[in-house]
């Protein structure tokens, strides 16, 4: 997120009386008060099972005269992300998430040149280096197996224009390697157009962009020139490649018609704008407003592909699809066996196999070291649930 991980992710179990002994070397707590049939508490909610250790026999002993036959626990959710991302580093570099520089770098860059726009005082120099920025990141992840890992560094930060349109240029490039691996130089034009996608905002009024509730009829015909106004300031200022100017202009047209600008469909909607267009709501429905709190991108993408899968083109949604998964990268998941771990990735057609580092064994103790678990080859192994709402990291 995760990022966008939960920091309050706690899991909850109910723990038979007999295996109790075997959480108390971990780092699970009491859940609640137990309750004896007197009235009296027992054990008080949030005792260290670790505390009961030395006297376990007595504790189980105590209980089983309550006639309790469970103790509810709850464990400790994710690590940290700088523990997770060492982790990673050393045994799987390739998922990564983006440098958190580069996209700290890339979000200023882009608050700089919409406030310029605003001010009248934007070069040209500056879009060609907010341009130029696009590129970079097509570099940087081309060939990246997981994409996740990048967007959710960053997608809790505030500056939701900014973010948005670093996540926009990531998922475009991605999904557009994606359909069409080798042609590194859409790639680069569909992050290019990615990150120039919402130019046109910059001359729609702070009152509508940040406006919470439903937007009038006047105010929302303003909001429909951003694309025009858009590629306007992109051509004006030196961005001439047909391939951006398509993300720019065609982001908000609908697979079946009725999108704005030119009300575009599937027979003359181009496939810049197809994928520009996924990217585009994917982003905006996971991503955190003033006015609205993020969407788990499993919520997402069920109403990407069921209420909205009209508007899309089902290729660029497969693509999607395959790429995020079911447990998406950044997820806290329980396996089969109990233990936990965070979901990295999803390499396989098996969506629901993905890959999953783990951090706490099956009775809750934190393992030292950290293990990858690669589910389409642990066959025996499978994820039970998901434990967290947000599902997410940023990606």
């Amino acid at each position: 997120m995760d990022g966008t991980h939960n920091a309050e992710t706690k899991i909850r179990r109910e723990v038979p009386l007999e295996e109790l002994p075997n959480f108390c070397s971990g780092v699970g707590e009491v859940a609640d008060d137990i309750i004896g049939e007197s009235g009296g508490i027992l054990i008080p909610r949030g005792t260290r099972l670790s505390s009961l250790e030395a006297s376990i026999d007595k504790v189980q002993a105590k209980l089983q005269r309550a006639n309790i036959v469970a103790v509810p626990v709850v464990l400790p959710g994710e690590p940290g992300m700088e523990q997770l991302e060492a982790f990673l580093r050393e045994t799987d570099p390739a998922i990564l998430p983006l440098d958190p520089e580069l996209a700290r770098q890339t979000v200023s860059q882009v608050e700089d040149v919409f406030g310029r726009i605003k001010e009248g005082d934007c070069s040209t120099e500056d879009i060609h280096s907010l341009a130029e920025q696009g590129r970079t990141l097509a570099r940087r992840i081309s060939g990246a197996p997981q994409l996740m890992f990048c967007l959710g560094q960053v997608r809790s930060w505030d500056e939701y224009t900014s973010v948005h349109s670093l996540n926009v240029a990531l998922l475009s490039s991605f999904l557009a390697e994606r359909m069409f691996p080798g042609r590194t130089e859409l790639a680069e034009f569909m992050a290019i157009g990615g990150i120039l996608h919402d130019l046109g905002k910059a001359r729609v009024p702070l009152d509508i962009l940040n406006k919470p509730g439903r937007l009038t009829d006047g105010e929302f015909a303003i909001m429909k020139r951003h694309p025009e106004l858009g590629v306007e300031l992109a051509v004006r200022n030196g961005i001439s490649d047909r391939r951006a100017l398509e993300v720019i202009r065609g982001h908000h047209e609908r697979f079946n018609g009725g999108g704005y600008p030119d009300n575009q469909d599937k027979n003359t909607i181009s496939i810049e704008a197809r994928i520009a267009a996924v990217a585009d709501v994917f982003d905006a429905l996971t991503a955190k407003r003033v006015y609205k709190d993020p969407m788990p991108s499993r919520e997402a993408l069920s109403v990407m592909t069921g209420a909205m899968s009209a508007h899309f083109d089902p290729d660029v949604m497969r693509v999607l699809l395959m790429s995020v998964g079911i447990y998406p990268a950044g997820s806290l998941v329980e396996l089969s066996d109990g233990s936990v771990g965070t979901v990295v990735g999803a390499y396989s057609k098996d969506l629901v196999r993905p890959k999953v580092a783990l951090h706490l064994d099956r009775f809750g103790k934190r393992l030292l070291e950290k293990q990858l678990v690669d589910l389409c080859e642990e066959r025996d192994l499978f994820v039970k649930r998901s434990l967290q709402s947000d599902d997410k990291r940023a990606f």
